[in-house]
């Protein structure tokens, strides 16, 4: 894919509008990984082989996203489930005996919802970037659920979050 949205090479004329956001190109990273996938991205450099500015800030934005949640994105494996059918924001890869689940957008409520994992009496939860254990608790089959757990996440400052886009919930532990 190309950072670029109508060109695989440099454009002199390009705006800022044509170029993918960084949330846009970690969704794109996440949602292909979590289908066993790989990403191969691409920036245009001009004739002499200069990178862009823009594409600079990309792959650096890039680059310190993965630094955080790197763990998360490589060398995983597709889980049973790609995608949350509760809060389907949330895709998932896996590693050993760890699920990953990589919400795209800040749970607002303070609850991650998540509908496919199932939580044991030795399931742990963190966020990827921190080392604070989250608490969680099992989602109520009563209230319409059909099992899966809630995440509670506490108000973080923006200055204390470990990245800007895209956070990751390191699961040990679940089925």
């Amino acid at each position: 894919m190309t950072v670029d949205r109508r060109s695989w090479g440099f454009r002199r004329d390009a705006n800022l509008k044509d170029y993918l956001s960084i949330e846009e190109l970690i969704t794109q990273l996440v949602t292909t990984v979590s289908c066993g996938g790989n990403l191969l991205m691409n920036v245009g450099p001009a004739s002499d082989g200069t990178i862009s500015p823009i594409f600079q800030e990309r792959l650096t934005q890039m680059g310190d996203w993965l630094r955080v949640n790197g763990d998360a994105i490589y060398k995983t494996r597709p889980w049973r489930a790609q995608n949350d059918s509760v809060s389907g924001d949330v895709w998932y890869t896996s590693k050993h005996n760890h699920v990953f689940a990589i919400a795209l957008s800040w749970p607002r409520s303070g609850k991650l919802v998540l509908g496919s994992p199932t939580a044991t009496s030795e399931t742990r939860v963190t966020m990827l970037g921190t080392n604070k254990h989250l608490k969680w608790t099992h989602r109520s089959k009563h209230k319409g659920g059909k099992g899966g757990m809630v995440i509670h996440v506490p108000a973080i400052p923006v200055s204390d979050l470990p990245c800007m886009w895209a956070w990751v919930f390191k699961l040990s532990h679940v089925k």
